[in-house]
């Protein structure tokens, strides 16, 4: 009986190491499907489609609102330091099959793989145990919110795009109708100068 305790307190621990390795596999692997997707939408239909990542909440979504959510052991790196206040990153897929180059960093425990975007096929993929230094590590937030909040956050987040373009060509309207009034202005003391000219020719 004792024998079989040792045995057995060995090999529970490599068996749940085994399994947290297939499960950050799955994980990746999951997630390059999810990414792939998005570049066969970019080609199908004819528009540049965005995948957008969450750092901090762990998941990321789609155009159409469709959301990957990764386990709560992973958390995303990157190797730029400039990057250290990102709160969220964006892949971009286009119509022709390209993408914006990128890699992303994922680590769990001491499992490591490193994402990649190709710029000229498009491609997706990850390597395990790839030598990338962490040089920002993003946090996990405390609470994972299930896919009904992240929905919500999706909404506030393109509501408040939408109303900053609304700004934005309020502010350039404004700086055209100034622009015209100007010119309006620059008309009419040019006919006065005219007048003026007229009125010492005669």
């Amino acid at each position: 009986m004792v024998i079989i305790g040792i045995v057995a307190g060995v090999a529970v621990p490599r068996f749940t190491g085994s399994f947290d390795s297939i499960r950050f596999r799955k994980t990746m692997n999951e997630l390059v499907y999810f990414l792939r997707e998005a570049r066969i939408k970019a080609m199908s239909s004819s528009e540049a489609t965005n995948v957008v990542f969450d750092l901090h909440g762990g998941y990321c979504y789609n155009e159409d609102k469709r959301i990957f959510i990764m386990p709560r052991e992973i958390e995303m790196f990157t190797d730029k330091f400039e990057a250290k206040d990102e709160q969220t990153r964006i892949l971009t897929f286009y119509p022709n099959g390209t993408a914006l180059e990128d890699k992303l960093g994922f680590v769990c425990d001491n499992m490591v793989a490193v994402l990649h975007v190709e710029p000229l096929g498009g491609l997706t993929y990850y390597k395990i145990n790839e030598e990338m230094e962490q040089v920002v590590r993003y946090a996990r937030d405390e609470k994972t919110p299930d896919e009904e909040e992240i929905k919500k956050d999706i909404d506030k987040s393109k509501d408040s795009d939408k109303l900053t373009e609304e700004i934005d060509m309020d502010g350039l309207d404004n700086i055209m109708s100034a622009d015209d009034e100007f010119d309006e202005d620059d008309g009419d003391e040019g006919d006065e100068g005219d007048d003026e000219g007229d009125e010492d020719d005669l």
